[in-house]
């Protein structure tokens, strides 16, 4: 990018705050639900309202907990039934809707035997409408019904990909024909967050941009457990906590089905990357439906999803798209599924083993509609010999395929997917999309900041180092400019370069990819001027690499940047040296963690640069933290990346402050700018235990089978009694908070019930901030394989300086029970909630619970 466009962005942004383009103009975000009206009457870009941290902050986040101020009710507790449950936010189901059955009974009478084959299967292999490897993203049309139109996600709508046989032309990079979209922080970086408002709205704002391209089904939420921080895709997920996920991952699906179909992913117990197709995940049925599924049964009962995507995983032995146990007996029959089930893209065996033999496509197919799988993408490989499979009678009819064909039509019916012109979709839109670009997007755009507030993790801040201190007289910003090497998202181009410093780090380049406009993105040093007052200046090299940058008109504070050149430390050094205060940006690259087809695949190490082969860039991040903190200035590290990262030169006494930023969406330097300085604080606690080593956590394989313990993430880490550097839930804040009074609104519960968790929550510090509030309970003297506690509620609590509320956080009786396998049938069982005592535990992370109640569960 051009010098002068830099300018341009920068001046806008700072001069004006976004306000003073006035052809687009939306409310900001109502966080609690749907956008209000707009005008945007022009295909142009709106402004972007700037995020007040502190006065957008919601009283009530998290779990549904009601924040109120009355400090001093007394919540007498009560006998709890289904009768007289609180409610329970987030999880209205599914709905039944007459008319939907009628126009599919209507439709599927008139339909071909091949019309309802290609409701079942992707484009034509061999396709002639366009390339064989650029029209993937859909399913044809056929009498008169639209195919779907599928799009990647999980920080945003992908547009990098193909549609309808060509490439998105808004922009070009790396050699990718991209289009542009809003780039949200990334899922592990929202898990941080525990704010459900937050992820139903950036949900409704993905399924909006999606409406306004009419695209139709997207493929998130992505909601794998997070097993091992190894796992390429971690960034995708929440993170490692079954009921955390669920809870997460519903209240996107239900933003998202606003406008579109939503698409769980993947389903089941796939968490490695290396060799994909041909892993086998081994577990017995407790871990299957109560750990690896828990979350699946959450997002159909609670959130209505549409549909679910089948893993390139076996799951004890068996293809998922071809696996009877999970797709029927599980998802259908136990969890009440009621949506479509397509498969990953080339899940299928043949597809994964490049097979085009009619007779072994033939037996794939048929062994895989038989256990449920209803849609096989991309291509009309398996399935497409699904014709021949019915006239032959050979192990399919054509009522085996309106099964299928029924539920894939319920799903476009329900949400208008099956127009062939006009309008497609529910609800009201509210962007455009027009030449490959979605726009009238400043409110998604101020979302996505106040996503990448709500989800930075302030792991360390001895002294007080944080925030700087407003008579610091210079800043710099600095960080390693190293060397990658992927596929760029499936393209021939391979390899980049990412100055940590100045670049916008979005994830990585495979399917999740999401590409914004690179005019409205903001790096570290970016938001890190504005912050301070300043207008950024930055210069970029031919690759769209920043290499320099000024921060114009920043008085008192000047802020600084500097990289390394070609291994060498020194320029990044000099500009630490002649600072009074350091910001070290360091992170992971797209060669580090991601997509198995991208090169990248999984990690095998938890350090920085730990897939770099050059001797120059080998260590080059912890070499500068190392060198910078010999300084002995103030001094911060901020580190970009989808999970746990090693921290080495974490016990250096002068590497006082550390901040984990994830991946923060397209806007995150704004937001870190904010918080660094203080202007807005932070409030981001972590989704995943940060263990001090990889052995810490189960067993790593990388390919082949792996066994799946019962015990993941900090249940792990309890059963076995590791301590780890950071537990589960844990976060800094400026201030400080103090629980008090803990009520229980049940004396004893019984079927159906939901417990009110009754809690004053205080801040004692002296500025404003949002506490993250967890609920644990366990079983007092159960005799069940259980773990020693279990998340089952929390909630986002927003105080001022003083300030104490009491708040409720709603806990179902439902969501206590555990799956006890049959002694007769290894493979079946029931749902159990235990009869006896439960304690109830709160407070601020899981390792520090101060308050503590029990309750009589009455078992069923």
């Amino acid at each position: 990018m051009s010098i002068k466009s830099f300018q341009l962005l920068f001046l806008l942004s700072t001069v004006v705050g976004f306000a003073a383009l006035p052809a687009c103009k939306l409310d900001p975000p109502k966080i609690s639900g749907m956008q209000a009206g707009f005008v945007c009457s022009e295909d142009t870009d709106g402004g972007v309202a700037p995020v007040d941290a502190e006065a957008d902050a919601a009283d009530d986040g998290g779990d549904g907990g009601d924040a109120g101020n009355g400090i001093d009710n007394v919540v007498p507790p009560v006998s709890c039934t289904a009768d007289n449950a609180m409610a329970f936010p987030y999880a209205p189901g599914y709905t039944t809707d007459v008319g939907v059955k009628g126009m599919v009974d209507s439709t599927i009478t008139k339909m071909s035997l091949s019309d309802k084959a290609w409701q079942m299967r992707g484009t034509k292999y061999g396709n002639p409408f366009g390339a064989q490897f650029t029209d993937i993203q859909r399913s044809i049309d056929t009498a008169g019904i639209r195919g779907f139109r599928y799009r990647d996600a999980s920080r945003g709508m992908n547009l990098g990909e193909d549609m309808s046989g060509h490439r998105p032309n808004a922009g070009k990079l790396n050699g990718e024909h991209v289009g542009f979209s809003t780039a949200f922080p990334v899922s592990m970086a929202r898990g941080a967050a525990w704010d459900l408002d937050l992820e139903y709205a950036i949900g409704e704002a993905i399924g909006d941009e999606m409406q306004a391209a009419k695209e139709t089904l997207l493929l998130a939420p992505c909601m794998n457990l997070l097993r091992h921080p190894f796992w390429g895709r971690a960034q995708e997920t929440y993170g490692e906590d079954s009921y955390h996920i669920g809870r997460l991952a519903t209240a996107m699906t239900l933003g998202v089905q606003q406008h579109i179909a939503a698409n769980a992913k993947h389903f089941m117990a796939y968490d490695i990357e290396k060799k994909r197709e041909q892993n086998n995940s081994q577990l017995d049925e407790q871990t299957l439906r109560e750990v690896y599924g828990r979350h699946f049964r959450m997002v159909v009962q609670d959130g209505g999803v549409a549909s679910v995507m089948a893993s390139y995983n076996k799951v004890n032995g068996i293809k998922s798209t071809q696996n009877a146990h999970t797709l029927t007996d599980v998802l259908r029959t136990d969890f009440g599924f009621k949506g479509f089930v397509l498969s990953d893209w080339w899940a299928m065996p043949a597809s994964s083993a490049a097979s085009t033999d009619p007779t072994i496509l033939a037996a794939d197919a048929v062994m895989a509609v038989k256990a449920g799988l209803d849609v096989d993408l991309p291509w009309a490989l398996s399935y497409g010999q699904l014709e021949k499979i019915v006239a032959s009678k050979a192990g399919l009819t054509e009522d085996d395929l309106n099964v299928s064909v029924r539920r894939v039509l319920e799903q476009k019916f329900r949400f208008n997917a099956q127009p062939l012109t006009g309008a497609v979709g529910i609800g009201s839109q509210h962007t455009l999309y027009s030449k490959s670009r979605i726009s009238c997007d400043g409110t998604h755009i101020a979302l996505a900041e106040k996503a990448a507030l709500e989800s930075m993790v302030l792991l360390k801040n001895d002294g007080g180092t944080l925030p700087i201190k407003q008579t610091t007289a210079t800043v710099a910003v600095v960080g390693a400019t190293v060397p990658y090497l992927t596929t760029n998202g499936g393209s021939t181009n391979t390899g980049g370069l990412v100055n940590f410093a100045q670049d916008v780090r979005t994830g990585d380049l495979g399917s999740s990819r999401v590409y914004s406009d690179p005019k409205k993105d903001v790096g570290a040093f970016a938001g890190i001027c504005m912050a301070a007052g300043g207008v950024p200046m930055e210069v970029a090299d031919a690759n769209n690499v920043r290499t320099s940058g000024t921060c114009e008109n920043a008085p008192p504070i000047n802020v600084t940047t500097a990289t390394t050149s070609d291994g060498d430390l020194s320029p990044a050094m000099a500009a630490a040296s002649a600072a009074d205060f350091v910001v070290v940006v360091a992170g992971l690259t797209a060669q580090d963690e991601g997509e198995d087809y991208t090169q990248a695949a999984d990690r095998d190490s938890l350090s920085l640069d730990a897939k770099q082969t050059d001797p120059k860039f080998m260590g080059i991040q912890n070499n500068l933290i190392t060198a910078v903190a010999g300084l002995g200035k103030p001094m911060v590290v901020v580190l970009i990346g989808g999970s746990v990262i090693d921290m080495p030169w974490l016990t250096n006494p002068n590497v006082k402050a550390v901040v984990m930023a994830w991946y923060p969406g397209m806007v995150g330097g704004t937001a870190l700018g904010k918080l660094l300085f203080g202007k807005a604080n932070f409030s981001g606690k972590l989704p995943l235990t940060w263990g001090k080593r990889a052995e810490d956590y189960d067993t790593w394989n990388g390919m082949g089978t792996t066994m799946f313990n019962y015990y993941v993430g900090y249940h792990w880490f309890d059963f076995k009694g590791i301590t780890p550097v950071y537990p589960f839930g844990y976060g800094l804040s400026y201030t400080n908070y103090e629980y008090r009074k803990l009520q229980l609104g049940c004396s004893d519960m019984t079927k159906g019930a939901v417990l009110p968790v009754v809690v004053n929550v205080a801040n004692t510090g002296t500025v404003a901030g949002d506490e993250i509030v967890e609920v644990y309970v366990s079983f007092v003297g159960t005799t069940a394989r259980r773990p020693a506690k279990e998340l089952k509620g929390f909630a986002r609590v927003h105080l001022e300086a003083g300030q104490e509320k009491q708040i409720t956080i709603p806990v179902r009786l439902s969501d206590l029970d555990y799956f006890q396998t049959d002694s007769a049938d290894p493979t079946a069982g029931k749902w159990v909630v235990e009869t006896g005592t439960v304690k109830v535990q709160v407070g601020g992370s899981s390792d520090k619970l101060p308050l503590t109640q029990t309750v009589l569960v009455n078992g069923y």
